[in-house]
C-alpha cells in the first residue's frame, strides 16, 4: 500500500514539474479592464490571479499602524547580482505563445509623437515576434490602447536556473 502511495505522489510530483504552466494577461483601456490568469496543468486548471470585474473587499485600518516600524533588512549586493542573472536565465526558459495589441499614442506635440513612434517602431520590428501595432496619434495626449500575452514555461527547465541561484547565494 505504501509503494502505490510513494507511486502517486511522484506520479504527481511530475506532473506538476513537466507539465506547462500558463500565464495570460489581457488588458485594455476603453473601458480600463484587466486580467491576469495563470493556468495549471498546460492550462486545464485556470486560476484567476488579478481581475479587474471581480469586486473588491473593503479595506480596513490596521490595527498594528500605531507600533513601530520594523527595521527592514535590505538584500545585500550579491543577492542582487545573482537575482538579476537568475531573472535573464529563467526569461530564457519562457516561451511567448501568443502576442496581439495594439497601442495608440499621443504626446501632444506632433515633432515629440513622431520622434518616439519612429524609435519605438525600430525597436518593435527588431524583436522576434509580431502582433503587436503601435500607432501615433497626432492631434492629441494620449495612451490607450488593448492587448493580450500569452507566455508559457515548464517548472523543471526552472530547477537549473533555481539551483544555480541557491549555489551563487553561497
Amino acid at each position: 500500500m505504501m509503494l502505490w502511495a510513494l507511486t502517486g505522489v511522484f506520479l504527481l510530483v511530475a506532473a506538476l514539474l513537466l507539465a506547462p504552466l500558463r500565464l495570460q494577461a489581457v488588458a485594455g483601456s476603453d473601458p480600463p479592464r484587466y486580467r491576469v490568469e495563470l493556468g495549471l496543468l498546460g492550462g486545464l486548471v485556470p486560476v484567476a490571479l488579478l481581475d479587474s470585474a471581480r469586486a473588491r473587499k473593503p479595506t480596513r485600518p490596521r490595527p498594528d499602524a500605531a507600533k513601530p516600524a520594523a527595521k527592514k533588512r535590505r538584500p545585500s549586493a550579491k543577492m542582487l547580482r545573482a537575482g538579476a542573472r537568475a531573472g535573464l536565465e529563467a526569461l530564457g526558459c519562457v516561451r511567448i505563445d501568443r502576442l496581439r495589441g495594439e497601442a495608440r499614442i499621443g504626446l501632444g506635440d506632433p515633432a515629440l509623437t513622431g520622434e518616439f513612434w519612429g524609435r519605438a517602431s525600430g525597436i518593435l520590428q527588431a524583436l522576434p515576434w509580431r502582433g503587436f501595432r503601435l500607432l501615433p496619434l497626432f492631434d492629441r495626449q494620449t495612451l490607450e490602447g488593448e492587448g493580450e500575452i500569452v507566455l508559457s514555461v515548464v517548472p523543471a527547465r526552472l530547477l537549473p536556473v533555481l539551483l544555480r541561484f541557491v549555489w551563487r547565494l553561497r
